[in-house]
């Protein structure tokens, strides 16, 4: 293991802006003969505060460390299926402000684009499938008011259904694909200190 001296924190200021981004199919959730499948077409999360601290690791990969504070909104797309019966909800949601890190190893190679700039590719090797993040929907009650009456008849635990709606399941990148850092958030002094960086940990 590379020593703890070449490790280095990251801020990206001109990342810290909203950002608009359809959530896909989000991980359904199923409880016995009710499955509910979840997208978002028109998420706008906010990251107002973060951090990516890098340590360099003997194979030449680099353990990763990223925590950010945030806030959004967004319509919630719920499709309700019972025994094959699909019913869909909507709502508007707010994602209060929170918290949340994840902890991965990643490679990392620095390129240029088109006009010259410096770019960095970041390629994932271990990621936490998904990240929980806290919404406030009015559909988790009205999902607990429908679980009640199904549960008289089927094995449904209405608890664990409420709170698939209170926190969702985002999925991370899968192991293998690459990804730009935002050229537009790589200032001059950005770039330089992730050089330098790169250079002791014997990838510059």
């Amino acid at each position: 293991m590379a020593p703890a001296a070449l490790a280095e924190s990251f801020t990206f200021d001109r990342c810290n802006r909203a950002f608009q981004q359809e959530a896909g199919d989000l991980p359904p959730m199923t409880q016995g003969p009710l499955t509910l499948r979840m997208s978002s077409p028109d998420a706008v999360l906010t990251v107002e505060d973060h951090r990516l601290d890098l340590t360099p690791l003997a194979d030449g990969t680099h353990r990763a460390h990223f925590e950010a504070l945030f806030v959004g909104s967004g319509t919630l797309h719920v499709d309700v299926d019972v025994n094959g019966a699909v019913s869909r909800l909507t709502d508007d949601v707010k994602v209060p402000p929170q918290r949340r890190s994840v902890d991965g190893i990643v490679r990392i190679a620095k390129g240029v684009d088109e006009t010259g700039a410096p770019v960095y590719e970041l390629t994932p090797v271990e990621m936490p499938k998904t990240v929980p993040v806290t919404i406030d929907s009015n559909l988790a009650g009205r999902l607990g008011t429908m679980c009640s009456g199904f549960a008289l008849l089927l094995p449904i635990d209405c608890g664990v259904v409420r709170g698939a709606l209170s926190v969702v399941n985002v999925p991370m990148p899968e192991p293998g694909e690459t990804y730009l850092l935002p050229p537009e958030c790589v200032d001059a002094e950005v770039a330089a200190k992730m050089d330098r960086y790169l250079g002791l940990a014997g990838d510059g």
